[in-house]
């Protein structure tokens, strides 16, 4: 059997800081951190090749989505705020970044 080894973020440096900003204006709310179990082994892999980049999983979903039930849905206002977030995050870092 293969296992996937666990996959940690880092939650330092300019990516994550410009990611943060963002969800935090497109939501209006601080944002937390939390752990979530089970992980997405090729994560590792981009870890390994890519040792200086900043590696962070998002997805579109919200207390009542259900993720992976077989009633699964996704409020249309966590779309909205999710583009909203990602494009923020792409005016803060490519602004950190010139």
């Amino acid at each position: 059997m293969i296992v996937g080894q666990p996959f940690v973020a880092a939650t330092k440096g300019p990516a994550h800081d410009a990611m943060v900003a963002s969800l935090s204006a497109a939501y209006d709310k601080d944002v937390v951190s939390l752990g979530q179990g089970a992980s997405i082994p090729l994560c590792n892999v981009f870890q390994t090749t890519f040792p200086k980049a900043e590696i962070m999983l998002l997805g579109v979903e919200e207390p009542k989505a259900l993720i992976h039930a077989p009633n699964e849905s996704v409020d249309p206002s966590e779309i909205e705020n999710m583009s909203l977030s990602l494009a923020l995050f792409l005016q803060k870092f490519a602004a950190a970044r010139s």
